[in-house]
């Protein structure tokens, strides 16, 4: 173990002549308080008798402290000078349940999600285009959602979705532009770490709640855009059975479209290195009336600027082609 070096002049001028504390000395070399006395002890440097001023920690007292202000059994130990088992022992005694370990090295403030049923929709839809959830260690209070972008727009989109409810990191730009975005969640996000089990249970079941679902899909991973003077919706994925899923629930409500088109692009490596490993499948909306049917249902929900514009612009393609080829509005293209 490396032995930290502190220098007796510099420990007397800290302790005895600027009248730091053993704590904030201990900050300053980077190691444990217990080390300071070590190091005071073997300098015969005195400790002051006096120190800061204790409070009493009643029940009330100690409820403030620990549950409401969040201060760990550490923090009073150094605010209020009682040893942490004292502090431990106070509020077993009180009935105040200590913290886990995983709760305990919770630093940033979090927010449960409000239970909003159609942004949880939306967000396992997104999940399910673009990000990866998991619980990076057992027993963990922490979701931990990632993603990596070029686009500012996505990772702008991804900050603004989760910022409220819990710390967001992001990383600088790597050689190819690519940015790293990470969201620190607590426990009531756990429905993102298996979306498609979501899927089967509650979303297909409703039109409000799958529009929901699919705009967040489309935000994440969705093109919307005009191709040879047509409007096209698509949707890719490597999970062919989930968008064959999709294509039904489409059909079913109205939405004519083709089933989805696997891609033999298993195998491929692209001009970044990048190895697509699967197969990846499309699916793709090209009728008038099924498009502007398609955007009526996913209007209200989508929230990426650009696929809203992108969709704006479909429809005027719509509109321009119905008025010039004498169409009907959601007629055949």
């Amino acid at each position: 173990m490396r032995e930290i070096k502190i220098p007796r002049e510099r420990l007397e001028e800290l302790y005895e002549h600027k009248k730091l504390t053993t704590y904030q000395i201990a900050d300053e070399f980077k190691c444990c308080q217990a080390t300071v006395w070590k190091k005071m002890r073997k300098f015969g440097i005195k400790p002051r008798l006096a120190g800061p001023p204790r409070v009493n920690l009643d029940k009330e007292k100690l409820a403030k402290l620990y549950i409401d202000n969040g201060l760990s059994t550490w923090g009073i130990e150094k605010k209020y000078v009682y040893s942490r088992s004292t502090v431990y022992r106070k509020l077993l005694g009180y009935g105040i349940k200590p913290r886990s370990r995983a709760k305990s090295h919770i630093i940033y403030p979090r927010k449960s999600f409000d239970e909003d049923i159609i942004e949880k929709a939306y967000l396992i839809g997104f999940a399910v285009g673009d990000l990866r959830a998991r619980i990076v260690h057992k027993n963990s209070e922490t979701i931990h959602v990632d993603c990596g972008s070029t686009k500012s727009e996505q990772i702008g989109l991804i900050k603004k979705l989760f910022c409220k409810y819990g710390r967001v990191w992001i990383s600088k730009p790597n050689k190819h532009g690519k940015v790293q975005i990470e969201a620190f969640l607590d426990r009531s996000f756990d429905f993102l770490l298996n979306p498609k089990k979501e899927i089967h249970s509650w979303i297909l079941n409703s039109n409000n709640y799958f529009a929901a679902f699919l705009a967040g899909f489309t935000d994440a991973e969705g093109s919307i855009g005009v191709y040879d003077g047509m409007a096209v919706y698509q949707l890719g994925n490597y999970d062919k059975e989930l968008l064959s899923l999709i294509h039904q629930k489409l059909v079913e409500i109205g939405i004519n479209c083709p089933n989805p088109h696997e891609d033999k692009t298993g195998g491929y490596i692209t001009k970044r290195g990048y190895v697509h490993n699967q197969n990846y499948c499309r699916l793709c909306v090209h009728r008038k009336s099924s498009l502007l049917r398609l955007f009526e249902l996913m209007e209200p929900y989508l929230k990426h600027e650009w696929r809203i514009a992108c969709m704006k612009r479909a429809i005027e393609n719509i509109e321009m082609r119905n008025k010039m080829f004498g169409g009907q509005p959601g007629g055949v293209a």
